[in-house]
């Protein structure tokens, strides 16, 4: 429904004959960067793709690039789900069932909670939903009960403190010090417009200040260990305990700094340390479907477990760019197909999003001195240098330009808008 806004009617409702055609597939969460590698990945074996979104996460009340793909065969803005998402799940729901969804594969972490408990009317009206099974999600979703199955596996994790109020700050700046890290347990709650991030905190006033920011969204928090060096992914795709697909990558940069969105990322072949434990946390976690690993490594180069992501990546760009087709790998697999396993694929693929990495040098300039920035001439520095270094950028594409066109005025809107 191109040019909804939020606070029209979003229900995408079908009243001709055309508008009862038939999709393979509805990838939702349209602005995530990867639901447009999704899109483009699919649509281009000739499988007829929607994208949905929630018409609460338009930015400025502009639709999501992926929208303006040429393979978007339709495009269905969606209720908000922020709140009550009972709306939300029912249109989506209706519009599987008005066009004969074969797969509804979400690519955020919101689609993902809040679809999971209706897997059950997804299947009778035949259709796979790729979410992983609920007692999966229940232990990827919570950062708690992950490192609790870490601990079982003696898989490293920063040294964390479950914190509530100033005491328990304190407790963890006895052992650890700071700068320390302030992190939801868990990261979508339904009650906020956004997810929640982590935080660097330098003193108690900023760690007392993001405690209560997140135990008012109705999660629990952590203090964790700062750690410093190489953050590192593993992107896994797994069916019954076995390995269908692998793909690691380095993110060298991020938005927020200490560990958001990766804006630039490097394809490498995953290091044994980090590629076991990944597949055994998978697999003592019961994960069935993509998932994400995340690792950072503290300066004796120990690698340690940051979190997991029961969806797809939002490396995913530099998977396909290296020869890792995740989209179509679970489309195969989610219907049934046969799923050849790829467990090789390109190094040293690098891909940049070029509007993220704006956003890592205004960070950067604005908060010089704070833990994992760099200093002004070499953010700037390290910055143009990529353009030498990158053939690669989301969003852009040769054959499917519009989307990066619609990104790039979504971008100067932002600045406009802060600008003023």
């Amino acid at each position: 429904m191109a040019g909804a806004t939020p606070d029209e009617l979003v229900r995408d409702i079908p009243g001709t004959a055309e508008g009862r055609d038939s999709y393979d597939i509805l990838i939702l969460d349209g602005s995530c960067k990867q639901a447009l590698t999704s899109a483009r990945s699919l649509g281009r074996t000739g499988l007829r793709v929607a994208i949905g979104e929630s018409a609460g996460q338009y930015r400025f009340g502009l639709e999501p690039p992926a929208f303006r793909s040429r393979y978007c065969a339709r495009s269905v803005a969606l209720p908000d789900y922020v709140g009550d998402p009972a709306p939300y799940v029912e249109a989506v729901i209706a519009f599987v069932r008005d066009h004969r969804v074969g797969v509804v594969l979400p690519t955020g972490d919101e689609s993902v909670v809040e679809l999971a408990p209706y897997r059950k009317r997804f299947a009778e009206l035949g259709c796979a939903l790729v979410v992983a099974s609920d007692a999966a999600l229940e232990i990827a979703n919570d950062k708690s009960r992950t490192l609790a199955v870490a601990a079982q596996l003696g898989i490293d994790y920063p040294k964390s403190v479950q914190v509530t109020g100033v005491e328990d700050l304190r407790a963890a700046a006895a052992q650890f010090g700071y700068p320390f890290v302030v992190k939801p347990t868990v990261s979508w709650t339904g009650e906020a417009a956004d997810r929640v991030n982590p935080v660097e905190v330098i003193d108690e006033a900023e760690a007392m200040e993001a405690i209560t920011r997140f135990l008012a969204t109705g999660c629990q928090a952590l203090a964790q260990q700062w750690a410093s060096g190489r953050r590192e992914g593993v992107t896994l795709l797994m069916a019954d305990g076995e390995v269908l697909a692998v793909c690691g990558a380095i993110a060298h940069r991020t938005t927020p700094l200490l560990g958001g969105v990766s804006v630039m990322r490097e394809s490498i072949s995953v290091p044994d340390d980090i590629l076991n434990a990944s597949v055994s946390l998978a697999k003592a976690i019961g994960l069935d479907g993509p998932a994400e690993i995340e690792w950072r490594r503290d300066t004796s180069g120990r690698p340690l477990l940051m979190e997991i992501n029961p969806r797809l990546a939002g490396t995913l760009e530099n998977a396909n760019k290296s020869g890792v087709d995740f989209p179509m790998l679970i489309w195969k697999w989610a219907t049934g197909r046969p799923v050849e396993p790829v467990l090789s694929y390109r190094t040293g693929v690098r891909t940049r999003w070029l509007s993220g990495d704006l956003r890592w040098l205004r960070k950067n300039l604005r908060h010089a001195g704070r833990p994992d920035t760099v200093s002004p001439p070499r953010a700037i520095w390290t910055f143009l240098w990529e353009f030498a270094r990158t053939r690669h950028y989301d969003y852009i594409d040769r054959g499917d330009m519009r989307p990066a066109l619609a990104e790039w005025r979504q971008t100067a809107v932002i600045a406009r808008n802060r600008l003023l």
